[in-house]
């Protein structure tokens, strides 16, 4: 039997919601419980409605997006959250990542493209589960997601997503960084819906993106000696396995590997 899940939209625009909602519905997987460009309201609608989802512009009346996170992160439940909004700062993504936002994107985008990452979310098991494997792999993409914000990588371009992908799945098996070509580019390609050729040109193109505006001191915090003038930028393979194995590490510290 389908599993239908509950949304709640958190958008200020009643333009937006509305496109949205009916994307939403039509699609036949999701139910939308409730509407608001409130963010006080919005927790509430989270709570009331048991929402499996949130898709907020952080850009809220009463209590803004990092107020609703941080609101919800002291209460039970805990949706998987998009956020897609007009403004983007390495503040704002990281601290939203931090609070537990699983995905960024830009407005505008397509509705599809936010059909599109609702789906990632849900078939990662990051919506509407409250079991150990599901709050690890919500923890792991929250890691992510806050890490690759830091070292720069903007959440607009294609890459973005691509490279995420990729140090999730290195970070729950190192071994797929042996085998980059032969299986973590087609493992992220066929998630997509693209080809292993553009997933490595996209991620190539995402680490240069950030290697041009990225804090040096972060770059250095990661990467170590591979950040000089007289070093090249690292290839995607050491670029996800050094993330990965960090993360790693930081994961068994706090405790998340035993989830």
């Amino acid at each position: 039997m389908q599993t239908i899940l509950r949304v709640v939209i958190a958008d200020s625009s009643e333009a937006f919601a509305g496109s949205l909602k009916d994307t939403l519905e039509n699609c036949g997987n999701y139910s939308v419980v409730g509407i608001s460009g409130n963010g006080e309201e919005a927790v509430e609608l989270v709570c009331s409605g048991s929402a499996d989802m949130l898709v907020m512009d952080p850009m809220l009346t009463e209590l803004d997006g990092i107020g609703v996170l941080s609101e919800l992160s002291r209460r039970d439940k805990h949706p998987a959250v998009l956020v897609v909004s007009s403004f983007s700062s390495t503040y704002m993504v990281g601290k939203m990542g931090e609070l537990g936002a699983s995905c960024f994107m830009l407005k505008p985008c397509k509705m599809e493209a936010i059909l599109q990452n609702l789906n990632m979310l849900r078939d990662s098991g990051a919506a509407g589960g409250n079991d150990p494997q599901s709050r690890r792999r919500s923890a792991v993409e929250s890691l992510v997601t806050n890490v690759i914000h830091e070292i720069g990588v903007p959440a607009h371009i294609k890459g973005y997503q691509y490279v995420r992908y990729a140090i999730i799945l290195a970070v729950e098996d190192m071994d797929v960084i042996n085998s980059i070509t032969k299986t973590l580019y087609p493992e992220v390609a066929a998630y997509f819906g693209t080809t292993p050729s553009r997933v490595e040109r996209a991620i190539r193109h995402a680490i240069e993106v950030a290697w041009d505006r990225g804090d040096l001191e972060t770059l250095q915090h990661y990467f170590g000696y591979t950040v000089s003038n007289t070093k090249g930028k690292p290839t995607n393979s050491e670029f996800i396995a050094l993330i990965a194995d960090k993360l790693q590490l930081q994961m068994r510290s706090s405790g998340i590997m035993r989830m």
